[in-house]
Formats: C-alpha cells, structure tokens, sequence
C-alpha cells in the first residue's frame, strides 16, 4: 500500500525488465489428457519367395483427438496450427467438435488451436444444458499435450512462447499459479475426481476464459492473436502481497527424510487468509473520480463500465463476511472465501504431509496426549483464519480435536494501572509487535523479557512515522515521469484526455469523501461508513496506484464481488505499479536502507526466539506439544522473513541508490502473498539427534545462506539442529 505523503526524489526509474521467478518449479509433469495422436503405420504386407515383394501397404493417417473445455464447447472449430501463428489458417487440417465438445483431426505433430464462435454452444455437464456462445473465444494447446484444449493449456502456450521455457517448466509454472499439482493440470478438469483440485482448476479457467473474451474483443482486426492470447493468459497478474495463496511444490516431490529419521513436530507461521479491502479508501476515492468523469461526460466505452464494478467491490465489503459461520464481525477487512478455502487447505495439507505423525499423536490423545498450542494476533482476521485452519484439522482427522490449546495471553500488560484483559490465544507481543501500544501492551520493567520487544516496536513506529529519508523514498513513488506515464495509459482508457490532463495538472483532485450505504439481499444487514479524506488522488500516479489496489483485491473476492479489473489494468502498467508497491513494502517492512540497520526487522527477534524455543524443548525430550501454529499478518511475515535471512530476501539498499525489480529479489507475491506460511519440521533418530526442514509457502527452503554448512550430509534441505542452532547465534545446550 503506498502512502499519500509529500512530493519528494524517490525511484528515479524502474526498468522494464520481467519479473524473476523465485520459487524454483516443480520437478513433476503433468500429462495431456485423451488425446489419440501418432498410430503406427500398418506393416508390409507378407509375401511367398521367390515372387517379387509388393508395395509396402499405405500407411493409416495419424491423427490428433481430444476436447475443447470451458464447460464443453460444441461446434466450435479446430484445427492443427502448423505454421503456430494462433489461427486456423486455409490448408490447415480442420474440425468441428462434435456435441460432447470432442475432435478428431488428421495429422500430429503441431500445436491445436480452437476458434469458438458465436455459432458455437457450451454444454453444461453437470446440468446437461446448453447454452449459445455469445462472444468469441480462442484457445490453443501445446502439441505435447493436445488432448484438452482449455484455459490452461492456452497459459502453458503461452508461458513456453513468452518466456521461451520447456513444456515441463510451462506446465509446473501454470500449476502453481492455479494451485494444483502439475499431474492435474492439462485433465478434463469437469471430470476431475478430487473437489478441491476440481474447484481451483474451474475457478481458474473461468477468471481466465473472461480475460481471454474481453482481450479479444478490445483488439482489433489486424492485432496478433497470438500477442492477445499471452498477454490475457500468462501466470504473472502482479498481485503481490495480495495474491491469492498458492503452495509452490507439490507434496509428492518433497525430499523423504534420512533413513533413520521420523518427524516427531511441527509449526507454523502463517499470514491470514485473502481478504477484502481493509477500510473504505481506494474504492471511495476512485468512485468519487469517475462519477465527476461522469458528470463531464468524460467516460470511454471501458471507463461507462468503471463505476458499476468499483460498485460491485464496495458494496461486497461493506457486507463481508454476512451470513458466513465463523466470521465474528461483517464488514472491510474480513477474509472471503478464497481466504477460507486457503487456510482449510492448507491444514488439509499439513496433515496429508505427515500423515503417520498425525496418526500417532490422534492415536495416543488419550494416553498420552501431546498439545497443539494455536496462537493468534487477535485481530478478526488472523483469528478467524486460525479458527478455520483448526476446524479443518478437526474435520479431516477428529481424534486430534481435544488436543488444540489456546494459552492465556501475555498479562498483566500495560504493566502500570489497569490490566487489558485479552481472549486467551492472544500474543500481541509475537504476532502484532508492528503495533503495540501504551494502552494494551506498555512494558516499562527493563527487566521484563518482552521489554526489548515493546522497546523495538515503539522505535520501528517512530521510523515508520517520522524517519525524513523513509518518507522521501515513500512519498515520490507516484510522482516521477515514469508513475504519470503509466497512470495517464491507464487513465486514458477510462477518461477523455482533456479530463486526464485535469488531474495532471492538478485542477482536479479527489480523495475517499462522503458517506455510502448498503443493505444485505434480505435486508438483515445494514452497514453506513463515511469516508475520511486521507486517501488522495492529486496526480496520475496515485490514480493509477489506487486503481492497481482494486486490480489486485479483485481476484480475493471473485465470490462476494465477481469482478475482475484485469480489463482495466494491462500487464504492463500492473507491473509498474507492482513495483511500486513492493518498493513501498520493501522500505518499511523488507530490509530497507542499509544505513538504517535492522530497524525494520529487530520487533520480530521474538519470534525467531520462538520458533527455536519450542525446537529447543523437543530437544531436551519434552514432547508436550505436538505442533504451535500462529496466525498474523504480512506486517509480520515480511521483517521475520528478513530476520531470518532467506535468500533473496535480506538484500537491502543504500540510501543513495533506489529499489527496482532490475537490480533487488524482493518480491511481495513471494515473500508474503495472502496465507504466506513458514513451517518447520523437526525429525529425530533414536539417539534423540534432531533434523530441520523447513517449508516456505510450502515449498523446501533454505535457512540462511550462512547456515548450508549446517544440512546433514547427503540430503539437500535437512538441517542438523544443533549445527543451525549455533549458526542463528543460539546457544547449543
């Protein structure tokens, strides 16, 4: 989120470079579903010596079967793209799918394409109704995989041409961006036996079959429609720190523990779930800018749909979280349901990861039972996504149901006059110490242990609030040749030019005012905010800003609000405004300016402390826990992953030069999407010698670069405690 503060030198420039991959892809490989390509030519027929042998008999046309899938697409036309140019070109075998959305075509060896035109139908299977195609599709699939032509075989195309990477690499990038395993990808996911795989696989495909109608139908006749389909159907969108969680490996690819070892704990850090908008500003003030748009009569045929959908995004989190179990309190800020579905997934997953040690701790709850402490910030939505990450534990293995603990909170905290009471569960002081305050968490006692904590906090708000060079990097993000450029493209799709250049010029500026009301479907539920005027609009940069904050809450609330401002955002400009984001993030909560030392980071040191605290005490045989799971925020997330020194996360720049995706790794999408999760799992032999691994969103990670020395010989992310102990500058008992 980026601040509105004064116009001061920040990023001179950020280049155009692409955007890195950070998570390494995964080793497996998904396959292509039914396709019938490459029969074997008939043999020669056999003849009696010594008569002359006859001609070899002709050998059968290969051919290329498979299925075009959105639901399934009937008449739709096929073809084999065999000079690859994304069309059905004159000479080009040829098709119509049949009435199950099936082809056969003559020929192998190239590449499909599927052009579905208003003369086409979808055949819903699930309800066996059809209904007609009312704009035009093209879909395409890579001649290794052609037997489903959908949404994901367009992106795994379009990753291969754009990023010029393998079928393999395409298909493990476009898996995990859709949260499956690659095995799943390129199915019929209608028929997709597992519902959490079957619903991500079709959420995906909707969002992105939209994207793919709406590209085409702003292009023009004479455009690539190869350019069209990529740009409307690579993985990268931008999202960062509010990209919908995705874990970045595939369970059955992880490296098995050392012959001798067996897990016997486990813990986690994880942000809470996607939510909506946090308060009433983006929206507002960019609501406010298109209805004066409106009243000049200033709106493009693209800009005419702007308000109904920042409508749309509004009223959805005036009302989030009505009607839903577990939610404490409706409003801005609440997960939706994508936030719900990560973290229930995510326990899912942690129990299908070390399915034995969670057999034996359900198995013994009653002999012998060993807890699982769950601790949270205490805010609603890192509560809430505790609450549904344990229900989901519950669910899927009951018997470790009377083993989840809350512990009582820190007390009696402020430690002068009258005591904050605080649900048990609650640690501020290790899940919220971006925030601590006088009135719930003042330490006074030097020697309190959480005193340097409470110390450290108030020293990072001071630098936040009122460090002059932090203010200078944040401030001037919007305000450079490059953030004007960028915001008036986007704002010259929407607005007329002579209204674009108001704003440019400053005769027009708007901010997050007045009031707004709405009422749930069954008037139960009524909810009136009103703005308070500190999220501004006074130049094209923060216009495009605020309209990148709606492009990037839009895909965590495709069920409340069923919008996608992908229209509205190019993914040229979504990757400016990325990088401005992150740039704002990586000064205050990443590792900053090196002359400001370890400001940004030195509040988490407590919970590095834990996280080795509770290993330390499985090492000295005391076995009473069984997992600690905490629930916080990207606020935490991102300073603990600095502290902690992941690579490519603990860079910092002086303050003479500036952050840019060209020459820094920090990238919010890695280090802290929505649900960003670091989870260590502790092995042991029979001596009692303990190993390390640890996941980072689910993916096998490096401690610090300083630490490889500690990995047990012969294996690639099995650290010996005690080795990596002594690296962390822990003392080894």
């Amino acid at each position: 989120m980026l601040p509105n503060l004064s116009r001061n030198r920040a990023l001179a420039c950020l280049p155009a470079s692409s955007l890195g991959l950070l998570a390494v892809l995964l080793a497996s490989c998904g396959g292509g579903g039914g396709s019938g390509n490459s029969f074997l030519p008939l043999p020669a027929a056999a003849t009696p010596a010594p008569a002359p042998a006859p001609a070899t008999a002709p050998a059968a046309a290969s051919t290329t079967s498979g299925m075009v899938v959105g639901s399934y697409f009937v008449n739709a036309k096929v073809c084999l793209d065999t000079n690859a140019n994304g069309r059905c070109d004159d000479g080009e075998p040829s098709t119509r799918t049949d009435k199950r959305g099936a082809y056969t075509l003559a020929g192998t060896g190239a590449g499909i394409v599927a052009e579905i035109g208003t003369d086409a139908t979808e055949l819903d299977p699930a309800t066996s109704t059809s209904k007609p195609v009312t704009s035009r599709l093209v879909l395409r699939a890579p001649k290794e995989a052609p037997g489903v032509v959908d949404f994901h075989s367009t992106a795994v195309v379009a990753e291969m041409e754009a990023g010029g990477i393998d079928f393999k690499a395409a298909t493990a990038k476009v898996a995990i961006s859709v949260g499956v395993i690659a095995a799943k990808l390129l199915g019929d996911f209608n028929t997709e036996a597992d519902p959490v795989a079957k619903a991500a696989l079709k959420a995906a495909s909707d969002e992105g079959l939209q994207r793919i109608r709406d590209a085409i139908a702003a292009s023009a006749s004479g455009d690539d429609i190869k350019a069209v389909l990529t740009a409307a159907a690579l993985t990268d969108r931008y999202y960062q720190t509010k990209a919908p969680y995705r874990p970045q490996q595939d369970v059955s690819t992880y490296e098995a523990p050392p012959a001798g070892f067996s897990p016997v704990y486990t813990q986690m850090i994880a942000r809470h779930g996607s939510r909506g908008l946090s308060s009433l500003k983006y929206d507002l003030a960019v609501y406010n800018m298109w209805e004066k748009a409106r009243d000049d009569g200033a709106l493009t045929p693209l800009g005419q749909k702007l308000g109904a959908d920042v409508l749309k995004i509004m009223k959805a989190n005036f009302l989030l979280g009505y009607g839903v179990a577990g939610i404490t309190k409706p409003g801005y800020g609440n997960e939706t349901q994508v936030g719900i579905n990560e973290h229930t997934q995510l326990a899912a997953r942690l129990l299908q990861r070390l399915p034995a040690f969670w057999k034996q701790v359900g198995d013994s709850a009653g002999s012998a039972p060993r807890q699982i402490v769950t601790v949270t910030s205490g805010v609603d939505r890192a509560v809430d996504s505790g609450s549904f990450f344990v229900q989901s534990l519950k669910a899927t293995q009951p018997a470790l149901a009377p083993l989840v603990t809350y512990p009582p909170a820190p007390a009696p905290y402020p430690d002068t006059g009258t005591a904050a009471s605080q649900p048990a569960g609650t640690n501020r002081f290790l899940l919220y110490f971006h925030k601590l305050v006088k009135a719930t968490d003042l330490v006074s006692k030097t020697d309190d242990p959480l005193y340097t904590t409470y110390r450290d906090s108030q020293a990072y708000q001071a630098y936040k609030s009122g460090d002059a060079d932090l203010a200078a990097k944040q401030s001037g993000l919007t305000v450079t040749p490059e953030a004007a450029a960028a915001g008036r493209v986007l704002l010259e799709r929407l607005f007329a030019k002579s209204f674009v250049d108001k704003i440019a010029d400053g005769s027009y500026s708007f901010a997050n005012t007045g009031s707004r009301s709405f009422a749930s479907d069954d008037g139960k539920f009524f909810s009136s905010i009103d703005g308070d005027g500190k999220t501004t609009i006074k130049s094209l940069g923060d216009a495009g800003s605020l309209l990148y904050e709606l492009y990037v809450i839009a895909p965590a609330m495709r069920s409340e609000a069923g919008v996608d401002f992908a229209a509205y955002m190019p993914a040229a400009q979504a990757k400016f405004f990325a990088a401005l984001n992150d740039g704002s993030d990586f000064y205050d909560k990443g590792p900053g300016m090196t002359e400001k030392g370890d400001i940004t980071s030195r509040m988490s040191q407590i919970l590095v402390d834990d996280m080795f605290n509770e290993v330390d005490a499985i090492a000295r045989g005391d076995r009473s826990h069984a997992a600690k799971l905490r629930f916080a925020h990207a606020e935490i997330i991102m300073p603990f992953a600095v502290r902690m020194g992941l690579k490519g996360v603990d860079q910092g720049v002086p303050a003479a030069a500036s952050f840019s995706y060209g020459s820094n790794p920090w990238r919010g999408e890695y280090v802290s999407p929505m649900a960003a999760n670091m989870q260590w799992d502790v092995y042991a032999d029979g001596s009692g010698k303990l190993l390390v691994k640890m996941l980072y969103n689910e993916k096998e990670t490096d401690f610090k670069a300083a630490c490889d020395g500690a990995k047990k010989a012969g294996t690639a992310h099995y650290y010996d405690y005690a080795a990596l102990k002594s690296c962390y500058g822990r003392v080894v008992q």
